[in-house]
């Protein structure tokens, strides 16, 4: 029957069908990793300091970066596992992409459940999946010129993560369409009230940034390279291959270019750009760009190539050896006595069992590197010790007590002390 009343309906069945089809690869390629990655340090880091306090919470990131929402959210949630919180991840990634097929940004949708980045940090025990969430909601109320609601996004975003700040620059301008042209011009429609309530609003979120250690970002540098430790780095030809078809795609510009390329521009002036995980915030504005500019048939290409860089991240974590200070902290768990780990080995350490710090001063953020000065009194009695191989506290130790090597791989050491 070709009643006109009739096609509506086989346009929704339409819609819906393609819906199911990118849940299902939003699925397909977050499920595996989520399972086959080994847990991260920056993960452990995690389940430290949301088991603490909302004051200890706030007090220890007083020497490290970052706002307090994800870890409060985390404390909310009792003492997940890994596991648990990058289930937590996916869910706010989900929401991303329900919030993008509601408003039948299907093109959008499947580009990012095919994005990279957006892949490797939905399913991690991180607060970038939480970011990107609010910053998907704003960037679509923004696009919508709801300045209010983009606003109030922006700075849940903000509260999740310093990325989610870089985004305030555009609420004065949510009225506004890119290129401009004597038919479609329209000013700035007046939202500089909503900048300036993102402003109030984040104003503790601004003295916190104020009075944490700049060292604290330092380590990121002007010039990034590609964190491996996050995903394997895909063959040259095939990243040139992605780089030709963003090129392609992005042009012309649209409203949404300028709200990737602003954030874009104040991270690298301000060096705070991080491969991967800076992508996967700007992911919504990003695949919305190149969904209203790319013509139909670069789409499923683009798509292919981030399938492709997916599967190589996928199954490199799935063959991937057992870190080594990961390894020497599992030897360790289950060794009788006291424990007492140095360095970076004592987060890994307590994340399996109990253990001393050496020097004290490595619990108080283990995040961070402690040195032991000679000063430093060693733990009384026999003890196993923990840390790095060739790490200053061994060296310590050796000096006025004797040591039997118990575990040695390329850059743990596990001895015991008498």
């Amino acid at each position: 029957m070709n009643d006109e009343r009739s096609l509506p309906a086989h346009r929704s069945s339409f819609i819906v069908v393609r819906s199911l089809l990118i849940v299902a690869l939003f699925f397909v390629l977050r499920v595996p990793l989520l399972l086959v990655r080994a847990p991260f340090f920056d993960e452990l880091f995690t389940r430290w300091i949301a088991a603490k306090s909302f004051g200890g919470i706030l007090a220890a990131l007083r020497h490290d970066s970052g706002p307090p929402l994800y870890y409060f959210l985390v404390h909310l949630a009792g003492d997940p596992s890994i596991a648990a919180l990058r289930g937590m991840s996916l869910l706010f990634a989900t929401i991303a992409l329900a919030a993008l097929l509601v408003r039948k940004h299907l093109v959008a949708a499947a580009l990012l459940a095919a994005f990279p980045p957006a892949v490797l940090l939905s399913v991690d025990a991180r607060s970038y999946a939480l970011c990107a969430m609010f910053v998907t909601i704003g960037v679509l109320a923004l696009a919508e010129e709801r300045a209010y609601v983009a606003a109030i996004a922006f700075v849940l975003a903000a509260y999740s993560h310093y990325y989610g700040a870089l985004f305030f620059p555009l609420l004065p301008f949510a009225g506004y369409r890119f290129p401009s042209s004597p038919r479609n011009r329209r000013q700035a429609n007046g939202n500089w009230l909503a900048f300036g309530l993102a402003i109030v609003l984040f104003s503790p979120g601004v003295w916190l940034a104020l009075h944490q250690p700049r060292e604290s970002v330092a380590w990121i540098g002007a010039s990034p390279r590609w964190p491996e430790a996050l995903f394997a780095q895909p063959p040259l030809w095939l990243l040139i291959v992605a780089a030709l078809l963003f090129f392609l795609a992005a042009y012309p510009w649209n409203r949404f270019t300028l709200m990737t390329l602003v954030p874009l521009a104040i991270a690298l002036v301000v060096r705070i750009y991080f491969p991967l995980r800076f992508e996967s915030v700007i992911a919504a504005p990003l695949v919305l760009w190149l969904a209203t500019s790319a013509r139909r048939i670069l789409i499923a290409p683009l798509i292919a190539v981030g399938i492709a860089i997916c599967a190589i991240g996928i199954i490199d974590h799935a063959h991937r050896p057992v870190d080594d200070y990961r390894a020497a902290a599992e030897f360790v768990r289950n060794v009788p006595g006291p424990i007492v780990a140095s360095g970076y080995l004592y987060l890994e350490t307590i994340s399996l069992r109990p253990a001393i710090a050496f020097p004290p001063e490595q619990a108080e953020h283990p995040g961070w590197r402690a040195t032991a000065a000679a000063t430093d009194d060693l733990p009384r009695g026999a003890f196993v010790w923990i840390g790095e191989r060739y790490a200053p506290e061994l060296r310590l130790i050796e000096r006025s007590r004797r040591v039997t090597p118990l575990y040695l791989n390329g850059r743990a050491a596990v001895v015991r002390v008498n």
